[in-house]
């Protein structure tokens, strides 16, 4: 199985490495929970089913959720941190 998260840049301060993998990990959220959801909402307008597949979509979204922080705690935890220099 291919991983589909990349490591997270270095970045000149710890508090960019966290920017940039909320920023990364929200966007997947969004697309993880809303797609499912909002699928299984229209296609039971469309087949007169609901609600059957919003709740089969809120389930998928649940799964998918889980999967993108499971994925985004992996990539943190191999994260290299920026360090501050040590001072003379």
């Amino acid at each position: 199985m291919s991983k589909t998260t990349q490591p997270v840049e270095k970045t000149k301060s710890p508090s960019g490495v966290f920017v940039a993998m909320a920023l990364d990990m929200s966007w997947r959220l969004a697309a993880a929970v809303l797609v499912p959801i909002i699928g299984g909402f229209e296609l039971d307008k469309h087949l007169n089913t609901s609600p059957l597949l919003t709740i089969v979509g809120f389930l998928l979204a649940m799964a998918g959720m889980a999967l993108v922080m499971w994925q985004t705690v992996q990539a943190a935890n191999q994260a290299t941190m920026p360090t501050k220099g040590k001072h003379s």
